[in-house]
């Protein structure tokens, strides 16, 4: 039955790094298959769902959707940016850094990058992937900074230890954030690319525009019609029904029915409108778009694998897209047909329901200010913030617990409608909440049969030679290259057993293992897919993936010997 365990969760890694099926349908069917089999009873099952760090978590998410409507990202994004780009990045070692510890680091990053990325004085391809990587460093610091210690946390209760406490990850993480933000300053301006995003926005962006039966333009050559002479916009191909004409040249004649796809802003696709004839996606017949809204696709979203015509997505979102952009990689089919991919950046052209739609914060990154979300005022941003500070100093000193400080807390918003039920609603974290519980069961069936000590063991044997250190340089970076294949929250689920296990046979502390597990699984600066902060600025900065190795290498390095040096340190063996 081990060996069977073991391949089962073998399979569950090759599918999380396949990438194609969703992680939490991943887990709760392994963990389903478990229970078929009696491997896990249904008290043990149900149990983990209610897990008191895991309600942590979700109560978090939900009170941070108000702290993300402070005006305190404005402020921090009109001091950030100066002339000189390692300026710039230290700043953001300070505020970003120590703002990711206490709100949400993907909030901070999605708040922060649009006024980052539309800098005058750097091209936001310098600027980006510091943002995400110091937005990492900095949810290292506290047990509420980012949503893997907070699973961690979940593991440690399970096992019967003692709760982490909200600055237990402080000593450590401080240093990182500091000797992490040191090298991105040094480094960055050298390593990452210079590119000029007003090519990029001009090029990458893929528009749609079909000619309806009567057009003007039809029998018109692409130069008569003057499609040449477009600002903002270039004709790349035609689809019309013998296939794809690329390169198309200024003498192809227009026919009815061609579908025009155009690179460039997407700002000026109202101009298409004015071709009579010719219409957008979703803007039927009308000579006007209505509002544009910018996202990103989650790496967590139902739409991955899919495309626009498959998943009827107008009446899924009350939006049609009117644009895709993916990296520096040009489209050939019709936008309906386009396979969504996590990363893809979308321009959609909403109705009046879109924004009461509860599926958005579970398919999309927004990182433009675009659902008119009521931002607070003053008065109301220092009641926020000030309730916020003041549950986390309660719990930090063990004056109150910080779930039940949650709890007032969010019934504190919503009795001064700061919140809403319907926005506490959507930001359920439904996905995670399955994701943990399903993978606390998992974790242990493999304690329970012994799969968790079989890769202990291996650790001790590769690492055994260097004694205890050795074995928890080995946890460290089983832990690390899981976080890279599969993301941060399932590389801490399946890192907390080995280190447990590996902590046990050792007869040593199980407390820095532990926390070598929390820091290792925040540790993805090598690809955008890892973290889905690396992954939300992937297509505004223009980045290839190859940026991510070369400015990720460096920093996971400086990272890892960090947190091998200074956990044994913290947290004596």
């Amino acid at each position: 039955m081990t060996t069977l365990i073991l391949l089962s969760v073998v399979l569950l890694l090759g599918l999380l790094a396949w990438g194609k099926i969703q992680a939490y349908k991943l887990f709760m069917g392994i963990l389903l298959l478990y229970y078929a089999f009696d491997l896990i009873p249904l008290e043990s099952m149900l149990q983990n769902f209610v897990n008191p760090a895991l309600v942590t978590l979700a109560l978090l998410l939900m009170v941070s959707q108000v702290l993300e409507k402070t005006n305190f990202f404005q402020l921090i994004s009109s001091y950030l940016i100066r002339p000189n780009v390692q300026t710039s990045i230290l700043r953001m070692g300070g505020l970003v850094g120590f703002g990711s510890a206490f709100l949400n680091n993907t909030a901070v990053v999605a708040t922060l990058m649009s006024s980052v990325g539309k800098s005058k004085q750097h091209p936001p391809s310098k600027l980006l992937i510091p943002l995400s990587y110091i937005a990492i460093l900095g949810g290292t610091m506290t047990l509420i900074g980012t949503s893997t210690h907070l699973i961690v946390n979940s593991f440690v209760v399970q096992a019967g230890l003692p709760a982490l406490e909200v600055f237990d990850f402080f000593y450590v993480g401080v240093v990182l954030l500091v000797v992490g933000s040191l090298t991105i300053a040094v480094l960055a301006p050298i390593i990452l690319p210079k590119i000029n995003m007003e090519q990029v926005q001009s090029k990458d962006y893929f528009i749609e525009a079909k000619v309806l039966p009567g057009s003007e333009i039809i029998g018109k050559s692409v130069e008569s019609a003057g499609l040449r002479n477009l600002e903002d916009l270039y004709l790349a191909q035609v689809l019309n029904e013998q296939g794809s004409v690329k390169a198309v040249s200024p003498e192809y004649i227009i026919q009815n029915g061609d579908r025009l796809m155009f690179a460039g802003d997407p700002k000026a696709a109202s101009k298409l409108l004015l071709i009579d004839g010719v219409v957008l996606p979703g803007a039927d017949d009308s000579k006007r778009i209505e509002q544009l809204v910018e996202v990103v696709v989650s790496h967590q979203s139902t739409l991955i694998g899919q495309t626009l015509k498959s998943v009827n997505f107008r009446n899924k979102f009350d939006a049609a897209v009117v644009a895709i952009r993916r990296g520096d990689e040009q489209l050939d089919n019709r936008l309906s047909e386009v396979e969504l991919q996590a990363g893809d950046a979308l321009i959609l052209t909403t109705g009046p329901d879109f924004k009461k739609r509860e599926n958005l914060d579970k398919n999309f990154y927004f990182y433009t200010e675009v659902n008119a979300q009521r931002h607070l005022n003053t008065k109301e941003s220092l009641i926020a913030s000030i309730g916020f500070i003041v549950v986390i100093l309660l719990a930090a000193m063990n004056v109150l617990p910080l779930i039940k400080g949650l709890i007032f807390l969010l019934g504190g918003f919503l009795l001064f409608k700061l919140t809403n039920f319907n926005e506490v609603r959507r930001r359920l974290p439904f996905e995670i909440i399955l994701i943990v519980g399903a993978a606390l069961g998992v974790a242990q069936v493999m304690m329970d049969y012994g799969v968790a000590q079989q890769l202990a063991d291996w650790v001790m044997y590769v690492f055994s030679p260097w004694g205890l250190l050795g074995s928890l340089i080995g946890v460290y970076l089983l832990t690390m290259l899981l976080t890279e294949m599969v993301t941060n929250n399932a590389a801490a689920a399946l890192g907390i057993p080995i280190a447990l296990a590996t902590a046990h046979a050792l007869d040593a502390s199980a407390m820095p293992y532990i926390m070598t597990v929390a820091y290792a699984a925040s540790a993805s600066f090598l690809t955008p897919y890892g973290y889905q902060t690396n992954l939300m600025v992937y297509t505004p900065g223009g980045y290839r993936f190859l940026d991510y190795i070369k400015m990720g290498l460096p920093v996971s390095l400086v990272y890892g010997i960090t947190v091998i040096s200074l956990v044994p340190l913290v947290f004596p063996f």
